[in-house]
């Protein structure tokens, strides 16, 4: 069995040591304040160790020490070396346990092989270590720590008394360093930053009474420069055509008005499409116009939008309950996500673009098309004279014809499958009489097909 109060001894040593070097009337602070030039005080409740040359302690020299300090020192003293991480770790765990205590320890390492190599000499230590062996022997070693606590018992009871007095200096030291220098640098750092905020605070309000004016005038400055470019873009926008003119658009109502035809007519002419589009929904209208072909799809139970630029026949397909968004084309398939629309279509749109902008338009419908979605584009067919010379001049917005040749190589170019063109509205009552080829040929280049309509599939399901 280990005697608990041996590390009290040890203490004690110390505490013997450190009060015959003090006044009756005080008790000797055993802690230290420090003042560091470089930053504030630092509290050093153990005295800095100051290895010997001679290489030459006596056993209290290191027993002043405690818990991890004297661990570090025990090390740099007897066996010349810094302790590591793993040998701290169990010395500390050893002395906190009270199985070891700073004799065994100090024993342990000088008659160590490597204590024994560096030859440190250790006064006072031989006998301690005696003694505390002979306590650890089966059976002889109790009476032995029996007696020797016996023996000891006034000492200890005076060194417990010191040991308190001890604490309580370290205690008023603490107390007086917390509520001394770091109370009082707390309070100067304080109150550096309280005039540090204080002129930051001033800076600001005197920088905001400079500039608030200014301020002001410059956002009515940048306000009026984003309405004079607004302006001035807008102005070149209808100049180029790339700008809705509310003039145009009233214009361009009355256009198909007079030129188009009457709705039913149109409706019975995309009755055609139905079969194409059948449960490919939703079926995405590009420049829906007045809104025939998304009638036709909400009374045949098929899910359907439509797009256009043009607000009055917006507002007019609104009126009849259809599903219609005022916005540019391109910018509403721009929105739309990938594999998102199971048909496409644009009736007497693609030949109001240019050939870059057609592209365009084709590698987004191609993008938004599910796997096995359709692409319907009907347009005027160039290869009807008429209709190639003046019919399509009918409308101004038109750019250029479209060969049917050339619609068919830009569909397979663009990666579309099973493309199928179909002629549309002949003008038979236009037809010349007679039979033969030469009377063939003329009512099929001047009363042929007037329109065609070309249709790709989406490669997949």
């Amino acid at each position: 069995m280990n005697h608990p109060r041996l590390e009290i001894d040890d203490l004690a040593n110390v505490i013997r040591q450190s009060m015959a070097q003090q006044n009756d009337d005080a008790p000797r602070r055993v802690a230290q304040t420090v003042s560091s030039p470089a930053g504030p005080p630092q509290l050093k409740l153990q005295p800095d160790f100051e290895p010997h040359s001679d290489h030459r302690y006596h056993i209290n020299d290191l027993l002043r020490y405690h818990d991890r300090v004297f661990v570090q020192v025990a090390y740099r003293a007897v066996l010349k070396r810094s302790v590591n991480e793993t040998e701290l770790l169990r010395d500390l765990r050893q002395l906190r346990s009270g199985n070891v205590n700073k004799v065994d320890l100090l024993a342990t390492l000088r008659f160590s092989p490597e204590g024994r190599a560096k030859g440190v000499q250790l006064d006072g230590l031989l006998l301690p270590a005696l003694i505390r062996r002979l306590g650890q022997v089966p059976l002889l070693g109790y009476p032995i720590r029996l007696g020797i606590a016996l023996v000891r018992l006034p000492n200890l009871i005076r060194d417990q008394r010191e040991f308190g007095s001890y604490l309580l200096a370290q205690n008023e030291q603490m107390a007086d360093f917390i509520n001394g220098s770091l109370t009082e640098r707390l309070t100067d750092r304080l109150n550096i930053l309280a005039h540090e905020q204080h002129k930051t605070t001033q800076r600001i309000e005197d920088f905001e009474s400079l500039t608030g004016t200014n301020f002001d005038n410059l956002q009515q400055n940048i306000a009026a420069s984003r309405r004079d470019a607004t302006q001035q873009l807008n102005a070149v926008r209808l100049r180029i055509g790339d700008l809705p003119d509310p003039r145009l658009e009233q214009l361009y109502v009355a256009l198909e008005d007079r030129f188009r035809g009457a709705r039913e007519e149109i409706k019975e002419r995309f009755r055609m499409y139905l079969p194409y589009v059948q449960g490919r929904a939703p079926v995405i209208d590009l420049g829906c116009g007045r809104g025939e072909w998304l009638e036709l799809l909400r009374d045949n139970g098929n899910e359907a939008r439509g797009v256009d630029g043009n607000s009055i026949q917006v507002e007019q397909c609104r009126a009849r309950g259809l599903d219609v968004m005022e916005q540019d084309v391109f910018a509403y398939l721009k929105n739309m996500s990938d594999e998102s629309a199971g048909a496409i279509t644009g009736f007497h749109i693609i030949e109001h673009f240019p050939f870059r902008v057609l592209m365009d338009l084709l590698n987004e419908v191609m993008r938004v098309l599910r796997p096995g979605g359709i692409a319907i584009f009907e347009t005027p067919n160039p290869e009807n004279i008429v209709v190639g010379a003046n019919y399509f001049y009918l409308d101004p917005t038109h750019r250029h014809p479209l060969p049917t040749e050339l619609m068919e190589f830009l569909f397979k170019n663009h990666g579309f499958e099973e493309v199928e063109l179909l002629p549309l509205h002949p003008w038979h009552s236009g037809r010349v009489a007679g039979e033969g080829e030469l009377a063939e040929r003329f009512n099929g280049y001047f009363y042929g097909p007037m329109d065609y309509a070309i249709m790709g599939r989406k490669a997949g399901a």
